[in-house]
């Protein structure tokens, strides 16, 4: 990363201020997370251009009991997390799980570089990255269920698949059991001679931690018809345009480097490709085939 100005102590600060009101109001917050069905709450959360509290959509099977599965699954670029929910709902009660959808809204995390890019690219300090809230929200909400703690499985589609890769190849996300990352717009690639989006230059990543991360059970899959060169929503930066003319190609691509990558540090390479045949760009579509590699 490149050095930090004043700005970013100031960030840190303020970051640290929106913590603490954070923890002061977290109980009562969360409390309606005892009910069952499809609900939402807010949990305080510190990062992000302003304070407002991140609304987690949910869905919970009457069935589930705490310290039961629970699958995080990550919106697009819509930021329509209540959507997700809705086509994740009847998949959780069908597999006993709890899903939750945390809204990364535009008004908090605007653009992709708070979303997409989780708020690692430029110069702010590693505290204020939106990747861990994603870490806080679930925390928080097993504090409100009485669950106690675990991993939990992982999928994001579209821009939430950009968001859950890098979350890995940042974070380590340690808390994390299996990440389906699911017809991404553009990747990071698990490269150090290119700067951040684009690949892992100028980052804290290092040559250990990537090789921890190609150790990981992770799934690319990729819908076999997804392939509009034209989608509207298409990332179209250069150094996407090169991974590929749509997202189809662009996973594969992400693959292909990620195993050349894993097999010239001699590292072991867990990742699998799963293309869904008959889905183009479609959450629901998706969902449908992946939710049974969330259940296990």
């Amino acid at each position: 990363m490149a050095p930090l100005d004043p700005r970013a102590g100031h960030q840190a600060r303020q970051l640290r201020r929106r913590a603490l009101l954070a923890a002061a109001l977290a109980a009562p917050a969360v409390s309606a997370a005892a009910a069952t069905g499809s609900f939402r709450i807010e949990v305080p959360e510190p990062s992000g251009v302003t304070a407002d509290p991140l609304p987690l959509w949910l869905h919970r099977p009457e069935s589930w009991r705490p310290g039961g599965r629970i699958v995080v699954v990550m919106h697009g670029l819509r930021r329509d997390a209540d959507a997700y929910r809705d086509a994740w709902a009847p998949l959780a009660e069908a597999q006993g799980s709890l899903v939750m959808v945390p809204q990364f809204s535009a008004t908090k995390y605007p653009g992709a570089a708070w979303y997409n890019f989780g708020g690692a690219a430029g110069d702010r300090p590693r505290e204020a990255w939106s990747f861990f809230a994603l870490d806080r929200a679930v925390a928080a909400l097993r504090v409100a269920l009485g669950a106690p703690p675990g991993a939990f499985p992982l999928y994001g589609h579209s821009a939430g698949a950009q968001f859950v890769h890098r979350y890995l190849l940042m974070t380590g996300a340690p808390q994390v059991a299996r990440l389906v990352i699911a017809n991404a717009g553009s990747y990071t690639l698990p490269l150090f001679d290119r700067p951040f989006p684009e690949g892992l230059q100028g980052t804290a990543a290092t040559a250990d931690s990537l090789r921890a991360a190609f150790a990981r059970p992770v799934t690319v899959a990729l819908g076999e018809e997804d392939t509009n060169p034209n989608h509207p929503a298409l990332p179209r930066e250069p150094w996407a345009m090169a991974q590929g003319p749509y997202r189809l190609a662009r996973g594969q691509h992400f693959v292909a480097v990620a195993r050349e990558a894993a097999a010239a540090m001699a590292a072991p390479f867990a990742w699998q490709t799963r293309l869904v045949p008959g889905v183009g760009h479609s959450n629901r579509g998706m969902a449908q085939a992946l939710a049974p590699l969330l259940a296990g």
